[in-house]
């Protein structure tokens, strides 16, 4: 029988000579072997190896938490001066509540669907406590030493969506989001039918983008859309003369439902092992990987 204590310094031994020759290969135990850390199935193959070539790989590698952009998918259309004028007071000067300019320049296309809405900075999605739980005793104070069971008492409503903006000089929060959280009062929640101009609930989506390969575009890993969008709380304004700083105010959203996809209905696993097996072009994610794309689902 082997003595545990024998093969434990002969391992490190080999290992640590493996080491100072630049020689350790995977043919001969590792140190994490030597400690049992070895992956099941695979013989001689240690977990730190097996994580980093799990890294290599497009479904498992670490994404990039900046590569984002929003979409506000309509405005309403009520968003104009004449609709202010009729609900808010203007203390009988027509210039007040002036919105139309600035509302045609913020709501162009090439500021809101080329790379998403460009006055958005940051964005949080609310957390997700659906479900709360009550655990009622059963047999009142006398429940002795039984453990209570436990009811689903209901789910929770969602939290608000914060989006932060930017300040520009046409003021994208003052000039859209503020008006709007006023149309949002004024109309409030009414179910109405689709095409109601009174209807000024939009939906926000949310594109979270990763990389695909060198020399092709990012795609997106996951889709997040809000449904029924409307603001209903715009942050203070501050102005000092101490220092100039770049201006961020957060907004609050409620929404009625959401959803959350992977990707744009494609297979995007699928679509890059097929590019990985075409010709050999796409063989590789990273310098490291020898072996190309074989299990990227």
């Amino acid at each position: 029988m082997n003595n545990p204590l024998t093969d434990f310094i002969r391992g490190i031994g080999e290992n640590a000579s493996g080491l100072l020759t630049g020689q350790n290969p995977l043919s001969q135990p590792q140190f994490t072997s030597v400690f049992g850390f070895t992956v099941p199935g695979s013989p001689l193959i240690s977990a730190r190896d097996l994580f980093l070539q799990r890294l290599e790989r497009w479904s498992t590698s670490i994404p990039m938490r900046t590569q984002w952009m929003i979409l506000i998918q309509g405005y309403p259309s009520l968003l104009q001066t004449a609709i202010l004028h009729q609900l808010e007071r203007r203390e009988g000067n027509y210039n007040n509540f002036d919105i139309d300019q600035a509302v045609r320049i913020c709501k162009k296309y090439t500021l809101n669907k080329i790379v998403g809405c460009m006055f958005a900075q940051g964005v949080n999605i609310p957390s997700m406590q659906n479900l709360s739980v009550d655990k009622p005793k059963m047999f009142g104070d006398k429940q002795r030493g039984f453990l209570p069971g436990q009811i689903q008492t209901g789910r929770n409503s969602f939290g608000n969506l914060t989006i932060e903006f930017r300040e520009t000089n046409t003021s994208f929060v003052d000039f859209c989001i503020r008006p709007w959280s006023m149309l949002a009062s004024h109309f409030g929640f009414v179910a109405r039918p689709a095409g109601d101009n009174r209807n000024v609930g939009t939906t926000i989506t949310i594109l979270q983008y990763t990389r695909s390969y060198q020399g092709l575009s990012q795609i997106p890993r996951k889709v997040w859309s809000f449904y029924n969008c409307m603001p209903l709380d715009v942050a203070n304004r501050n102005l000092t003369y101490d220092q100039e700083q770049w201006e961020m105010f957060d907004t609050e959203w409620t929404f009625s439902n959401y959803t959350l996809n992977d990707n744009l209905y494609l297979p995007l696993p699928d679509i890059l092992n097929k590019l990985a097996s075409g010709n050999g072009i796409f063989n590789r994610i990273s310098p490291l990987q020898r072996g190309g794309f074989t299990d990227l689902g």
